[in-house]
């Protein structure tokens, strides 16, 4: 008997499937098919949501990124932690790579260019987390938050590059992160004052 799922959760499950087929086999080895197959539904099917391999493996880093992210976003997101404790937590988690799947396919040698996508990928779900924090941060100050936006991606951005390159998880670089991370922030904090002149 035929299981009927809802579309999206079809859609979820054949990229999940692809993100494990392509970690465990190799791009070159994997095909809309054999991810059909593995998922248990018709190729027909998997064609109809993702025309080309390409496409699938785009969509599946993507799906992939987004849910690397969550936890980064759920900590960032909570409205019991003060913003200090957000950044901490967040660039703790995002340099706790065992608590990813497939981080040894991305830090393998010769994927650089696959963790860049996943490091992009994964800075475009959590900006727009780390923009509402610093938001937040401002209103309960009740000060203004015109550089929100972009704080959070400087500090994204640059926080991926700290804590996210070869060997990581590298405890300088993520102390690093920390450190330079709450200087932007104090910055942010003061509004961005200008020394009075003598």
């Amino acid at each position: 008997m035929r299981t009927v799922k809802d579309p999206q959760e079809r859609r979820s499950e054949l990229l999940a499937t692809a993100m494990r087929l392509f970690a465990e086999e190799g791009y070159d080895n994997v095909s809309v098919r054999a991810v059909a197959r593995a998922a248990g539904v018709a190729p027909g099917l998997a064609y109809h949501y993702f025309d080309s391999k390409q496409n699938l493996f785009a969509a599946a880093i993507r799906d992939y990124s987004q849910r690397c992210a969550e936890r980064i976003c759920a900590i960032l997101d909570d409205r019991e932690l003060s913003l200090d404790e957000k950044l901490e937590r967040a660039i703790d988690a995002g340099a706790d790579h065992g608590s990813f799947p497939h981080a040894d396919y991305f830090h393998a040698e010769g994927n650089g260019a696959l963790h860049d996508r996943l490091s992009l990928g994964m800075c475009e779900a959590v900006q727009p987390h780390l923009r509402a924090a610093l938001e937040l941060d401002a209103l309960q100050r009740g000060e203004a938050s015109a550089d929100a936006g972009e704080l959070a991606t400087l500090m994204v951005y640059g926080c991926v590059g700290l804590a996210s390159g070869a060997g990581m998880p590298d405890g300088a670089a993520v102390a690093a992160a920390k450190r330079y991370s709450g200087a932007l922030v104090a910055e942010f904090r003061s509004g961005g004052a200008q020394p009075t002149e003598r």
